[in-house]
C-alpha cells in the first residue's frame, strides 16, 4: 500500500481503519452465528447480514474504491 507524501499518518490511519472494520465483522459474525442456531427459518435475515458483511470486505479490504480513483491513474 503507497503512502500518500501529504499524508504521513495515513499508514496509521488505515490500520486503524482496518482494525476496526475486522471487529465489526467479527461481532457481526457471532450475531449471524446466534440467529442461524436459534432461528434456522430466519434465511433472508441471514443474507441481509451476508451482503452487509461482504460490501465491508469488498470495501475496505480489497481497495475496490481505488480503481477508480482519479489521482492513482499512472500506478
Amino acid at each position: 500500500m503507497a503512502v500518500p507524501k501529504d499524508q504521513p499518518n495515513s499508514r496509521r490511519i488505515y490500520l486503524r481503519t482496518g482494525v476496526w472494520v475486522m471487529f465489526i465483522l467479527a461481532t457481526i459474525t457471532l450475531g449471524e452465528f446466534i440467529v442461524g442456531v436459534i432461528a434456522p427459518p430466519w434465511r433472508s435475515l441471514l443474507l441481509i447480514i451476508a451482503a452487509f458483511k461482504a460490501f465491508y470486505v469488498i470495501k475496505d479490504y480489497m481497495h475496490i474504491g481505488r480503481l477508480f480513483n482519479p489521482e492513482r491513474e499512472g500506478h
